[in-house]
């Protein structure tokens, strides 16, 4: 039976090795196409490979990496912007070379294709992604359906909470609440947004140096007619990772009293397709992956992650067992 080898895990883990494989076999060459769009990013990146529909097993090819990679020149990706149905302008990626890191994938130089600036970005147009074969003009692959960009609403702060009463008067803060030693977060609806993750990014300082941690929150998904989410936080899941991440780090630090509150969205798409491999374990041959690529394979979505919005952080409790400060005390990694 044939199969899809899919070389989709080498956008981020790829290695070198030296492997033969028949080129007599019977096989298919298909294209494999990432590409996240993000209107906060300076610079818009897609990654390009091919995988194969044929016999014998995924290391033959992927550890390859004339096999996976396209040469240099053959083709050309495109970002088309569309209004209305109607293309109203085209984008060339730029392409370079990146170094990989360690895994069971071809190493040496891989290509990678980026875009650079803002001014392509439109919260009013849809989005089409093109590969092209230079030789015969030929369209290889494209996104199924032009994509929406993710849209905040500009006069929404990007959290309404958390609040925290201080006299006289009434400002943001982040804290622990003495009931239930919770934090509520809550922000308003993002147009095209499926899929929301906040974070919390704790600054402090180390050896003279100005130092941060990003904790995770529990991810909540959209429903319809929704205009506003929320969670209510535990100090117990913050206060597990901030001593994860810095238990081999005893160094002294200074608590700033202040964090940043990310949210971080994508798209219907993009959240298929983590839902599809979140439970992929390891490369699995006979499972076949969510794309949303036209002519192959992959993924081409939206996303935000750079929407934020600082605060303040819990000291005026510091000497209780209530407060963030004390609580972190008690982790013994330096505060």
């Amino acid at each position: 039976m044939k199969k899809l080898i899919p070389v989709l895990f080498s956008l981020f883990m790829l290695t070198s090795c030296e492997v033969e494989f028949s080129p007599n076999e019977s096989w298919k060459e298909i294209p494999v196409v990432y590409c996240l769009l993000d209107q906060d990013d300076d610079t818009t990146w897609a990654r390009v490979e091919r995988c194969y529909l044929g016999e014998g097993s995924i290391y033959d090819y992927s550890s390859v990496s004339d096999s996976i990679n396209y040469p240099k020149g053959s083709i050309e990706v495109k970002l088309l912007k569309i209004y209305n149905g109607e293309t109203v302008a085209e984008y060339t990626f730029l392409d370079t070379t990146v170094n990989r890191q360690g895994g069971n994938f071809a190493s040496v130089e891989q290509p990678m294709y980026f875009l650079p600036g803002k001014a392509h970005f439109d919260e009013f147009c849809t989005y089409d992604i093109q590969v092209r074969r230079i030789a015969d003009g030929q369209v290889i692959a494209r996104s199924k359906q032009p994509i929406q960009l993710i849209v905040r609403n500009p006069e929404d702060c990007v959290f309404t909470k958390p609040t925290f009463t201080t006299y006289p008067r009434k400002t943001g803060m982040f804290a622990f609440k003495a009931s239930g030693n919770t934090c509520q977060m809550e922000w308003p609806a993002l147009k095209n947004a499926r899929l929301y993750q906040p974070f919390v990014r704790l600054y402090f300082m180390e050896n003279g140096e100005r130092r941060y941690i990003d904790v995770r929150t529990p991810s909540v998904s959209s429903t319809n007619n929704t205009d506003r989410y929320t969670i209510f936080y535990q100090a117990s899941g913050f206060l597990t990772s901030v001593k994860e991440q810095l238990e081999d780090d005893p160094a002294p630090k200074t608590y700033l009293k202040e964090v940043d509150l990310y949210l971080t969205a994508c798209s219907e798409d993009l959240s298929a397709y983590m839902a599809n491999i979140a439970d992929a374990g390891n490369l699995d041959q006979s499972r076949e992956l969510y794309s949303n690529i036209e002519g192959g394979r992959g993924i081409f979505a939206a996303r935000r992650t750079k929407l934020h919005r600082w605060y303040p952080a819990d000291s005026s409790l510091a000497s209780t067992p209530v407060g963030l400060y004390y609580q972190l005390k008690q982790l013994g990694v330096g505060f």
